[in-house]
């Protein structure tokens, strides 16, 4: 095999990569919507226990505020590793093409 047919090889395997990368991202940001109905019914589950004094109302709200931010840590982490990775393919390419310019 010539050094051609490795480098378009290569080439092909960056940019599906890229795109799988893209997608999944795309993907994770459009799912946005279902944590923010997840925090709708939390709000609603804690005015709800405020409103019928419920006796831990207190302890409930803090636990649901807790998960509440934990999964809004998690999920801002993960969009930044992909994120994160997206922007290494993309230089990885970049350095691939500069080198085979180079030669």
């Amino acid at each position: 095999m010539n050094p051609t047919y490795n480098h378009l090889k290569d080439t092909k395997k960056e940019e599906g990569q890229k795109e799988v990368l893209e997608r999944s991202l795309e993907a994770h940001r459009n799912r946005r919507w279902v944590i923010n109905a997840v925090y709708a019914m939390f709000l609603l589950i804690v005015i709800l226990c405020f409103y019928f004094h419920v006796r831990q109302a207190a302890i409930i709200t803090v636990i649901l505020f807790c998960i509440c931010t934990t999964s809004e840590i998690l999920y801002r982490a993960l969009d930044k590793k992909i994120e994160l990775r997206l922007k290494r393919v993309k230089q990885e390419k970049r350095k691939s093409i500069f080198k085979g310019n180079k030669s």
